[in-house]
């Protein structure tokens, strides 16, 4: 999508088949991918799909034809469906030792701080990332909080805001906005909504014409009414705001995400703005692959070779790609 002249491009998310919410953005001054990376899961007592693991190998092979042409990658925070694991998994990131290595050579790299306003866990990711990728990159650049221009775009990134509710044991993310003459983007990872409300009022004020929002993870039992409630608010103030809303990634984990989405929709259409996925964005359709698990085993039943794999110990399948 154009924006003026930044062009937004979607690259991977979960309604197109894979946890990701890695986007490319284009502007006349700089080329920037943010969270370069997509990843499965275990859900529903079932493995990824074949037609998952069909679907991350090409979201992967897009994700590192891209990177090859940009000349940042920004990482809003650690998990490994927005920064590549450095060591070998075939079960849920089909990632090996040396791809972040060679992902992240010679670029550029704006990242989420590694020293303050992090969760343990993320901690020590960040804490390998740098170790391996230090001596390759141009440079590392902590971006927390930080605003720089680059030509006529300014970058202008959130302090640490919470991944998800306040106090949140998930630790926190950077969100960025991306400004050109009179065009604004935003590009808002993993709040969840968001669910805390100072975030809410932060996105408001940016007063971006387009943004790329994760929804929340009502998929998951724990998450709980009150955050529910709190983040289906955000998303209809932003809905009501917003002229194009996307809101992709935990939300449409849920085989029900439509339905509890149906006041958001209702908000953007009496604003005459536009509610979207990131697949609609990319001008494809929805395909929630991970939400469907179940009936996907049930109607395109995988090979004994496959299943076989499935029943395998993790180790094993940490260590051997799966029969496709």
């Amino acid at each position: 999508m154009k924006l003026g002249e930044i062009e937004i491009t979607p690259l991977a998310a979960e309604s197109m088949g894979v946890r990701s919410l890695c986007t490319k953005v284009v502007t006349p001054d700089l080329s920037i991918i943010f969270d370069p990376s997509a990843a499965l899961s275990r859900r529903f007592g079932l493995e990824p799909h074949p037609l998952e693991y069909k679907a991350l190998m090409s979201a992967m092979k897009r994700i590192h034809s891209e990177v090859k042409q940009a000349d940042m990658l920004s990482i809003s925070h650690y998990h490994f469906d927005h920064v590549r694991p450095g060591f070998k998994n075939c079960l849920y990131n089909l990632s090996t030792r040396d791809e972040r290595r060679h992902m992240f050579l010679h670029k550029r790299v704006l990242a989420k701080d590694n020293r303050e306003m992090i969760n343990p866990s993320q901690r020590r990711r960040a804490y390998y990332f740098i170790k391996d990728v230090r001596d390759s990159v141009e440079e590392i650049r902590w971006i927390d909080g930080k605003t720089l221009e680059f030509g006529s775009t300014v970058l202008i990134h959130t302090p640490p805001v919470p991944h998800g509710e306040r106090g949140t044991p998930l630790g926190f993310v950077i969100c960025t906005l991306v400004s050109h003459g009179d065009h604004r983007f935003l590009f808002a990872p993993d709040v969840q909504g968001p669910v805390d409300r100072d975030t809410l009022n932060m996105f408001l004020s940016f007063r971006p014409d387009i943004a790329i929002v994760g929804g929340p993870p009502t998929y998951l039992n724990r998450f709980s009414e009150e955050s529910r409630q709190s983040a289906l608010f955000s998303l209809v103030r932003l809905a009501s705001t917003v002229r194009t809303l996307v809101v992709d990634h935990h939300i449409t984990r849920d085989g029900m995400w439509e339905e509890w989405m149906e006041p958001v929709r209702n908000a953007s259409e009496r604003a005459r703005n536009r509610l979207m996925t990131m697949a609609h964005l990319a001008g494809e359709d929805n395909r929630c692959l991970e939400s469907n698990r179940r009936r996907l085993y049930e109607e395109d039943p995988p090979p004994t070779e496959f299943m076989d794999w499935c029943n395998a110990t993790t180790e094993f399948k940490t260590e051997n790609l799966p029969p496709l």
